[in-house]
């Protein structure tokens, strides 16, 4: 007969290697995980970077943007201030000549590159500022109170030529309603600069601005 004790032994030798492999899979599960969780983070983390990256680059995008922007569009709203006063006040002839050569330049610069900043304005901004840098179906209307910049600025334009073409067969513009539409589209250019700061700020940029429902500065 087998020794009494080798039933037991047997025993303990199965429960020692059924402890060993607990550990073993408790080992191999922690790893797992741990490399699981760890490589979420990390991926996360790098999600994080580069979206801050991207919104960077947006950022300085758009400053690009509206340094370029503001200085034509301030070009030409300078050119037509100084025009429209040069009019008004009767100056002598070769001033107003000189001051409305000036704001033609200033025009012509500006037209030159409103497609691309039409376009950029869509790009960095969204659809809804795009509406109030250019919105061709309410600008069709002609109605001051509606248009967007481009809008106002292409009816100041009209008025302002028929102004200083000063001929008798047609009454000229008054010159203080041209007053109120250029102070009409420096507050809708203020509005315009302070919204696209603020944005920038925010960092609503690029394709972040395209989700972002916003109610318009005034």
């Amino acid at each position: 007969m087998p020794p009494t004790d080798e039933k037991p032994r047997h025993s303990a030798i199965s429960a020692q290697l059924f402890e060993l492999l607990k550990v073993m899979l408790t080992l191999l599960l922690t790893g797992l995980i741990g490399g699981g969780i760890t490589y979420y983070y990390q991926n996360r983390a790098h999600r994080d970077q580069q979206e801050l990256q991207e919104v960077e680059t947006a950022r300085q995008s758009a400053l690009v943007f509206l340094r370029e922007v503001g200085d034509i569009l301030e070009q030409r709203r300078q050119a037509a201030f100084h025009c429209l006063y040069a009019i008004r006040d009767t100056a002598p002839p070769e001033e107003i000549e000189q001051s409305w050569k000036e704001y033609i330049q200033a025009v012509d610069a500006w037209n030159t590159k409103w497609n691309l900043y039409r376009a950029l304005v869509l790009e960095q901004f969204g659809p809804e500022m795009q509406k109030r840098f250019y919105d061709e179906q309410t600008d069709a209307e002609g109605i001051w109170e509606k248009s967007s910049i481009t809008g106002k600025l292409i009816i100041f334009h009209d008025q302002l030529s028929e102004f200083h073409k000063q001929t008798r067969a047609k009454t000229p513009p008054d010159a203080a309603q041209l007053e109120k539409l250029y102070s009409s589209i420096t507050q809708d250019c203020y509005a315009f600069y302070s919204e696209v700061i603020a944005r920038i700020q925010e960092g609503t940029v690029g394709k972040r601005s395209w989700g972002t429902i916003r109610k318009d500065r005034s």
